[in-house]
């Protein structure tokens, strides 16, 4: 079949990169622009656009992909179907129509759970034990259309939003090579369950802040789903009064109940939660590189009865 390829964030390489070594002829890809990034603001290209370039490709930047000049480019290409992962556009019914047999997308969850920009996020974050990759036909509700295939998962127990939206990248590369070839052979999606249907919305940084009264379990998954952005935080009250945000990168529930309020440094230095103690393992504090918590202690010279506040929202 002849594709068109619309991608642009890391999770949608390993699929594109998929694509290019299939059967299939993948005769264009399209991807967000180049948009300013870093302290100089020099314009960055997407990861999809540099793997084409690394491919010897020809990305193609859309700023909308639904504008009617860019619909009528689509339909130039003749191609059969339109195959979508971390676009970050939302693609509407002409430019689905501009292909002849389906548009469809990588979602990084099992949908109907998890509809929304942060799925893996929001896995983590609240508990699940097992997540996936879904291949479903585009409609005009967010992620709501017809499924093809899902692959499941576990979540690990350590496993950070960052280093399972990887994993889930690699995982869904054969789920989107293996719709295809159902695709080839006149497969139709089934319809999701829409009573079974929840949210993920984009992440905010007041989705990062630590409320300690909260369970030790709880407070760590939050770390977990919200490394690298946009971390789990709380802040630490020098003995002068000043104030600093912590980006708590790594914490473990640690084993025993905690002894204090919550927030409360016991003698192990473990953090007292509502139930249960935090076991921190890697800190950032602002303005400061990564460092272990153990470093931080020792630098910022912590002891037994200090408090860590809640995280500013």
């Amino acid at each position: 079949m002849r594709l068109i390829f619309c991608g642009s964030g890391a999770f949608a390489v390993p699929t594109y990169r998929a694509l290019l070594g299939g059967p299939h002829e993948v005769q264009a890809v399209i991807t967000q622009p180049a948009r300013p990034a870093g302290r100089g603001g020099k314009l960055r290209a997407t990861p999809v656009a540099q793997a084409a370039v690394e491919a010897g490709r020809s990305p193609i930047e859309c700023p909308d992909i639904n504008a009617p000049e860019f619909v009528a480019r689509l339909r130039e290409f003749r191609a059969d179907v339109l195959c979508v992962a971390a676009f970050g556009q939302f693609i509407r019914l002409a430019a689905r129509q501009a292909v002849s047999v389906d548009a469809i997308n990588l979602h990084g969850s099992l949908l109907p759970e998890l509809r929304g920009a942060a799925p893996v996020n929001w896995a983590i974050i609240r508990g699940y034990r097992k997540t996936g990759v879904t291949t479903f036909s585009l409609v005009d509700a967010m992620d709501a259309g017809p499924v093809y295939l899902t692959d499941e998962t576990d979540i690990l127990p350590a496993e950070t939003a960052g280093e399972l939206t990887e994993r889930l990248a690699e995982i869904g590369a054969g789920t989107m090579y293996r719709t295809l070839d159902l695709l080839a052979g006149g497969a139709e999606p089934v319809p999701q369950d829409e009573s079974r249907a929840t949210r993920a919305p984009l992440l905010k940084k007041s989705d990062g802040a630590i409320d300690w009264s909260a369970d030790a379990e709880t407070i760590c998954n939050l770390v977990r789903g919200t490394y690298p952005w946009p971390g789990a935080h709380a802040v630490y009250r020098h003995r002068n009064g000043q104030e600093n945000e912590l980006t708590i990168a790594r914490a473990v529930p640690a084993p025993d109940d905690a002894a204090g309020p919550p927030g409360t440094l016991d003698a192990d230095l473990f953090v007292a939660a509502g139930r249960g103690r935090v076991e921190i393992l890697e800190i950032k504090p602002a303005g400061k590189r990564l460092m272990t918590w153990r470093d931080f202690v020792n630098g910022y010279r912590l002891a037994a009865g200090q408090v860590l506040l809640a995280g500013r929202t």
